[in-house]
C-alpha cells in the first residue's frame, strides 16, 4: 500500500484544536477503513498547528472562505511543486475536507484516466478522468464517522468492469452509485474526447444530467488537469462545506455524541472506582471491595512496605549477630 502522509491544519480562528484532531480521526478511520481496500492508497492523518507541520507531510488546510476563484482544491506551490490542499471553512467542512483528500490519493497526478464509452452521441471511447467524489459529492450521498459527514466515494467497477474491485459490483462505497459513469445528483463526471477537449456531465439538483463542453486544456499554464477541472465549478467546495444537514446526519450526530457521553462515563466511573475518587454503583453482581481514596490508598501501600523493610532489616541483624 503506497502511504501518503496529511497534516490537517487550520488557517481559520474558528476551529479549535480539539475540533481539528476529532476530525483527523475521522479522515485516518475513513481512509483505511473504507478508502485503501478498494483503491490501494492510504494515508497517516494527524492534526497540526499551521506552524508546526512536520516536513514531509500534505497540507489540508482549512481556511476562511477564499473569494478567488479556484482557490479552493488541490494546487502544487509554484517553487517546487509541492501538493496542497484547501478547503473553505463552514459548518460541514468535514465533508469537503474528505471528499479533496479522497481525490488526490486515488489520483495524486491529478491527470489519470481509464477509457469507456462517451455520454455525449457521435463521442465513442473517450477518457473519464478518475476524480473518484466528484459524482457522488452531493451531502445526500454522504454518510458519518463518530457523527461528522464525509464524502461517499466511486469504486473502480464505477469506471468499468474491467476494473473491479473488492466491492464487486458496487459503484460507490455507500451504494447509492447504482450505474457506471453516472453522477448523482449535484454531481459531475468529466472526460476528455479525441479532439483533445473536456466534456462534464453535470446533474441538477433533482438528478437531471446535462452535457457541457468542450473546454480547451490547451491554455491551462501551469495548472493541473484537476485544477483547471475545479475552475469549471468554483462553488463546489463551499456547496460542501455548507451544506443543509439531512435528517439522517443530524440523527447520527445526535447517536454519536450519546455513544461519546456513555463511552466517557464509563471510563471515568471505572478510574473513581479504582482510585478512589469516587462511589460507583454497579448493576455487576460480582462482589467488589469497597472503594477507597487515592490517598488512603497510597498511604497503606506506603505502610506495607515500611512495615516489611522493618522486618528485613529485623532479619538481617539477627543473622549477624
Amino acid at each position: 500500500m503506497m502511504l501518503s502522509y496529511i497534516a490537517l491544519t487550520a488557517l481559520a480562528d474558528r476551529i479549535r484544536a480539539d475540533e481539528l484532531a476529532a476530525v483527523a480521526a475521522v479522515l485516518q478511520a475513513q481512509v483505511i477503513r473504507d478508502f485503501a481496500p478498494e483503491w490501494g492508497n492510504g494515508a497517516v492523518v494527524a492534526a497540526f498547528s499551521f506552524d508546526a507541520m512536520p516536513a514531509g507531510y500534505i497540507p489540508l488546510i482549512v481556511q476562511d472562505t477564499l473569494e478567488a476563484e479556484g482557490s479552493n482544491g488541490f494546487h502544487r506551490t509554484r517553487a517546487d511543486d509541492t501538493p496542497y490542499i484547501v478547503v473553505p471553512y463552514g459548518p460541514t467542512w468535514s465533508l469537503a475536507a474528505s471528499h479533496e483528500l479522497l481525490r488526490m490519493l486515488a489520483n495524486p497526478s491529478g491527470s489519470a484516466r481509464r477509457p469507456g464509452p462517451s455520454r455525449m452521441p457521435g463521442q465513442g471511447t473517450v477518457e473519464y478522468l478518475i476524480d473518484v467524489c466528484s459524482p457522488c459529492q452531493d451531502i445526500s450521498a454522504a454518510y458519518t464517522i463518530d457523527g461528522r459527514p464525509v464524502s461517499d466515494f466511486c469504486t473502480q467497477a464505477y469506471f468499468g468492469s474491467a476494473y473491479l474491485g473488492s466491492s464487486g459490483q458496487h459503484y460507490s462505497f455507500t451504494g447509492a452509485v447504482r450505474e457506471t459513469l453516472e453522477p448523482l445528483a449535484n454531481g459531475v463526471v468529466t472526460w476528455l474526447a479525441d479532439d483533445a477537449l473536456l466534456y462534464q456531465a453535470r446533474a441538477d439538483g433533482q438528478g437531471r444530467v446535462r452535457v457541457h463542453g468542450g473546454f480547451s486544456p490547451a491554455n491551462r499554464g501551469r495548472m493541473l488537469l484537476r485544477e483547471m477541472v475545479d475552475t469549471l465549478t468554483p462553488e463546489r467546495p463551499s456547496r460542501l462545506s455548507n451544506a443543509p444537514r439531512t435528517d439522517r446526519l443530524v440523527q447520527a450526530e445526535q447517536d454519536a455524541r450519546r455513544v461519546r457521553l456513555a463511552n466517557m462515563t464509563r471510563f471515568r466511573e471505572d478510574i473513581a472506582w479504582r482510585f478512589g475518587h469516587a462511589s460507583v454503583i454497579t448493576a455487576d453482581p460480582t462482589p467488589r471491595p469497597p472503594a477507597r481514596r487515592l490517598k488512603a490508598y497510597v498511604a497503606e501501600r506506603e505502610r506495607s512496605g515500611q512495615q516489611r523493610a522493618s522486618e528485613e532489616e529485623e532479619t538481617t541483624v539477627r543473622t549477624v549477630s
